[in-house]
C-alpha cells in the first residue's frame, strides 16, 4: 500500500491505556519522525528510513496523549444540534438568527422566508414528512448559495498566503462542521447554515489552512492567526450559536 506521496505504508496500532490508536506508517528521507492527526481522525506517521519499529512505538507512546487530544478536538468540533420536529411554531436558526416555522395550506408546495418566519406552503399540511423534506431542501439550497459566496471570498484571501483552493462540497457530517480530506477536498456540513456568516468564514478558513498544514501544530495556528486574527472569538461564537439553536 502507498500513500498520496507514493511512499510505501503499513497499518499499525499502539495501545495507550484503554485507548487503541491506529495509524498509517510510512518512511521517507526525513531525519525526524512526524505525527499528523487529520480532520477525519486518522493518524499518519512518517519516519526516517532507518527508524526501527521500537523507536516508532516509543515515539507514539510519548505523543499518545497529544494524539488523543487532537482526535477529541475533531470529535467535539460540532456540538450536538437539538432534533427538530418540523411543526408550526417551532424555532429554527438561520445565519445566527431565530425564525419561527409556520405551515400554511396552499395550492402548491413551497418555502419562503418573510417577516422573521420560515413559511412552508403545502397542498396537504398534514403531510409531516413533506414539511421536513421541504424545509431541509430549502436550508440546503441556501447553504449552497451562501457557502459559495463566502468560500470564494476566503479562498481569494488564502491565495495571497500561498494557499490554492479548488472547490468545496456540501456533505453532512456527524461530528464536524467541515473537513479537509487527504486528497485536499474541502467538505462543509449543510447544518453550518444555522451560524452567522462570520462563523461560517471561520470554518472555511480553518479548512483552507489544512490544505497547507495537515495537523494542529504550531505552524497551523500561526497560519490561521495570520488569515483570521479573531478566529478564537468566531469559534466560541459558533459553539454558543449551536447551544442556543
Amino acid at each position: 500500500m502507498t500513500n498520496r506521496n507514493g511512499h510505501a505504508t503499513r497499518r499499525m496500532t499502539t495501545q495507550f491505556g484503554r485507548k487503541r490508536i491506529d495509524y498509517e506508517l510510512s518512511y521517507s528521507t526525513r531525519k525526524t519522525l512526524a505525527i499528523d492527526v487529520h480532520p477525519d481522525l486518522s493518524v499518519v506517521v512518517t519516519a526516517p528510513k532507518d527508524a526501527s519499529d521500537s523507536a516508532v512505538e516509543g515515539k507514539m507512546q510519548k505523543r499518545a496523549s497529544w494524539i488523543i487530544q487532537q482526535q477529541r478536538f475533531f470529535e467535539t468540533y460540532l456540538p450536538a444540534i437539538p432534533p427538530r420536529r418540523y411543526i408550526s411554531g417551532e424555532s429554527h436558526r438561520y445565519l445566527g438568527r431565530q425564525y419561527r416555522l409556520r405551515v400554511h395550506k396552499s395550492d402548491e408546495d413551497a418555502v419562503k422566508m418573510a417577516r422573521g418566519q420560515i413559511n412552508v406552503y403545502l397542498t396537504d399540511p398534514n403531510q409531516k414528512g413533506r414539511i421536513k423534506s421541504l424545509v431541509v431542501g430549502w436550508f440546503r439550497q441556501r447553504a449552497k448559495i451562501i457557502f459559495q459566496e463566502l468560500f470564494d471570498e476566503m479562498a481569494a484571501k488564502a491565495s495571497r498566503h500561498g494557499i490554492e483552493a479548488g472547490s468545496f462540497r456540501i456533505q453532512r457530517m456527524k461530528n464536524r462542521w467541515g473537513s479537509c480530506t487527504k486528497e485536499g477536498r474541502i467538505l462543509l456540513n449543510p447544518d453550518l447554515i444555522i451560524a452567522p456568516k462570520q462563523c461560517i468564514e471561520y470554518v472555511i478558513v480553518h479548512e483552507l489552512c489544512h490544505l497547507q498544514e495537515h495537523n494542529h501544530g504550531p505552524r497551523f495556528y500561526r497560519l490561521l492567526k495570520t488569515l483570521m486574527p479573531d478566529w478564537e472569538q468566531r469559534r466560541n461564537r459558533l459553539n454558543v450559536c449551536v447551544v442556543g439553536a
